[in-house]
């Protein structure tokens, strides 16, 4: 995705029954939050975007008590604009990826 923004807002939570799934996010191959525990309330953070490529990975540490992890992801602009949003059932290990692409 294209933005002009020098700042993005990065919010998660459990999607489905609140059971303990645990996520890791990495921006550009390094651990920014590196466990959360996902409830039934967004929470998250903002990163700053370098100019030209920032790759923004979700990671499913576990799968709580209630096969599969359910994770719910969005990522703002500056002006507070829904760039991405989605949802996934996954196993232990699975990466979802965004990338943001600062011009």
């Amino acid at each position: 995705f294209k933005t002009k923004s020098f700042i993005s807002t990065i919010r998660y939570r459990d999607a489905a029954f609140v059971d303990g799934d645990k996520i890791k996010v990495y921006l550009n191959d390094k651990i920014i939050e590196p466990e959360v525990v996902l409830d039934g309330t967004f929470k998250g953070f903002q990163i700053k975007l370098e100019k030209g490529i920032n790759k923004i990975d979700f990671e499913a540490l576990n799968e709580g008590f209630a096969s599969p992890n359910t994770a719910e992801f969005s990522v703002y602009d500056d002006k507070g604009v829904v760039v991405s949003a989605s949802q996934w059932n996954v196993g232990t290990g699975y990466k979802a990826t965004i990338i943001l692409v600062r011009e």
